[in-house]
């Protein structure tokens, strides 16, 4: 009976570890869109390479702040799952795009991304943890 238990509990990380996992991948999409509006030289070189100039203007406007409004979704733990997985498709696409230019320029921001996509799908396997803004709320509505 000990035994099952302690397989249980090897499979399932520290909620401590969950929420710095959590922190820092917000943090990195957060700084990531913060990054696009100051260099938007970068995002117009990856995007303008493969798609029609008319359609890049709505997808280099968007981009950003869809990173920081789920960057800082993520970091407060509300609605996870929901800016995780408008997240996936745009870090997917990027990937794309790095790997169809093939510049040993962009290596950095490849592996920058698939980390990205990496720590993507393994919050949105764990979910909101236990330190986060949608528990707090729920615990506050039990206690009323």
């Amino acid at each position: 009976m000990a035994n099952k238990k302690n397989r249980k509990i090897a499979r399932q990380p520290n909620k401590l570890t969950l929420f710095v996992f959590r922190i820092i991948l917000g943090i990195a999409l957060f700084a990531k869109g913060i990054s696009f509006l100051r260099d938007k030289a970068l995002l117009e070189n990856l995007i303008s390479n493969s798609i029609p100039q008319e359609k890049f203007s709505i997808l280099g406007l968007l981009i950003p702040y869809v990173h920081i409004a789920g960057g800082f979704f993520i970091i407060i733990g509300l609605y996870i799952r929901a800016a995780i997985l408008i997240q996936i498709p745009i870090i997917i696409g990027a990937i794309i795009l790095l790997l169809k230019s093939g510049g040993k320029s962009y290596q950095g921001e490849i592996i920058f991304a698939a980390l990205i996509l990496i720590m993507l799908i393994v919050q949105l396997a764990y979910g909101d943890g236990l330190y986060s803004w949608r528990n707090l709320l729920n615990k506050e509505k039990n206690i009323t």
